[in-house]
């Protein structure tokens, strides 16, 4: 199975942040729907290793 990540607009970035910290506030443990990062340096690599079918371990 092939995953692509959804692009995030910031207005979505802030509403998920909003819903963290109420869930968080909530339940009384820190609470991370989303991890946020920067796409990889080296996108066109694992583009093309998974061209490849080239095992490439997810996080």
């Amino acid at each position: 199975m092939k995953y692509t990540p959804a692009l995030l607009t910031d207005e979505h970035v802030q509403q998920i942040q909003e819903m963290e910290q109420h869930l968080s506030i909530v339940s009384g443990k820190e609470l991370v729907l989303i991890a946020y990062s920067s796409p990889p340096e080296h996108s066109n690599e694992i583009v093309d290793a998974e061209q490849k079918d080239a095992n490439i371990p997810r996080l």
